[in-house]
């Protein structure tokens, strides 16, 4: 009898090895939205100390990101994958403007700073790499590792004004620079129909940063970025929709 358990057991395995192994992934196009939040250097909100100024702090915010994506198998599992989508981290609130305020005023050994924002952390990300695909019945298990541009739309811009000098305003321009960034993500995709499904998908993304220019700068005193690392989180659902014949 146990012979017979096992024997049983080993044939219903490989016939289901067998079925899983002739699952070959569909090709698609998906359009998904949801949160990105920033993290490490680009959600920081320290501004250092005297002669120790954090130049990498970003004061990004928690934020939304949307796009479209999509996937071309050239092996059962293994296909090329890109995405392209658009991403806010918001900009310098208040608290911030006030938190610098104080740096800037420690910095210059002045009695009183005054600064003033606008604008927000704005990019278009686009990516392409690997896919790894694994069909079970209805859900599709995605991994990838793509990598691409971010082309900055917009950072938070910022004047600061040291006492009662109106002649000299330091200043922190909004950056359109592009560079390089790396995501890896993972997700599930679940087929209500033979062409229409829902998508839940989680990705990192990271970049060592965008160039921003500074005017009215001198020295280095106090907080002064020139490079904005970016890295973030994106949690994100849409729908997806299956290209051709599996």
């Amino acid at each position: 009898m146990k012979t017979k358990s096992i024997f049983f057991s080993a044939t219903f395995f490989l016939i289901a090895m067998t079925s899983y192994a002739q699952n070959k992934a569909s090709n698609y196009i998906g359009f998904s939205a949801g949160v990105s939040t920033p993290l490490g250097d680009f959600s920081k909100t320290g501004t250092g100390s005297l002669n120790n100024w954090n130049n990498n702090s970003g004061f990004a915010k928690t934020g939304f990101a949307f796009g479209v994506e999509g996937a071309y198998y050239f092996l059962p599992k293994l296909g090329l994958a890109g995405t392209l989508y658009y991403s806010n981290h918001g900009g310098f609130s208040k608290a911030d403007a006030s938190k610098l305020g104080d740096s800037y005023t420690d910095a210059f050994g002045v009695d009183e700073s005054t600064v003033k924002t606008s604008g927000s952390y704005s990019s278009i990300n686009a990516m392409l790499g690997p896919q790894l695909s694994f069909p079970i019945n209805k859900l599709t298990i995605d991994v990838r590792a793509l990598g691409g541009i971010i082309q900055s739309l917009s950072t938070p811009e910022m004047t600061v004004q040291l006492e009662d000098n109106t002649s000299t305003l330091l200043k922190q321009k909004s950056s359109t620079a592009s560079a390089f960034g790396w995501q890896v993500g993972a997700g599930l995709r679940y087929a209500m129909t033979s062409k229409l499904g829902l998508m839940f998908r989680a990705d990192y993304f990271n970049s060592d940063g965008i160039k921003i220019k500074n005017e009215n700068r001198s020295n280095n005193a106090g907080r002064m970025v020139t490079k904005q690392p970016m890295s973030w989180i994106n949690a994100s659902v849409g729908l997806v929709f299956s290209l051709g014949e599996k």
